[in-house]
């Protein structure tokens, strides 16, 4: 399915406008032409913020070039990678896996003195819990 190409016009109505996309999240793009100074009346540095708008918005657009070193002078990083990883490879992670690996039954590695002593109190209440269902 081809999708429509569309602009937003300034000459349609928000409503005309929104008919010639397909789906979108109407924000308010950066307009030189639209005056801020109400919308920024209560910003303690008005000005400054008109020209962080500006500036950001000419970095953002897409026709903009910036270099590495551009980059790395404005202060930006490369980011970490997002996608999702598996948080245990090669491991089955379940509930019962987790519980006997907290309760020292099966073995995980780690902090060894801390798995033994919460296993031991996990052991506690599973007993105790054990013998009260057995006394009803």
């Amino acid at each position: 399915m081809k999708k429509k190409s569309a602009a937003w016009s300034k000459s349609k109505s928000f409503e005309e406008n929104l008919k010639s996309f397909d789906t979108c999240n109407p924000g308010r793009s950066f307009d030189e032409s639209v005056d801020l100074t109400k919308a920024l009346s209560n910003h303690y540095d008005p000005e400054l913020a008109k020209a962080k708008l500006a500036e950001v918005h000419n970095w953002l657009t897409k026709d903009a070039t910036l270099s590495e070193e551009e980059k790395v002078k404005l202060g930006w990083k490369q980011a970490y990678n997002l996608t999702t990883w598996e948080e245990f490879p090669g491991d089955d992670l379940c509930m019962s896996g987790v519980i006997l690996r907290r309760m020292g039954i099966k073995s995980s590695g780690g902090n060894i003195e801390d798995a033994v002593k919460e296993a031991k109190v996990m052991r506690g209440i599973v007993r105790k819990s054990s013998l009260l269902s057995l006394e009803d």
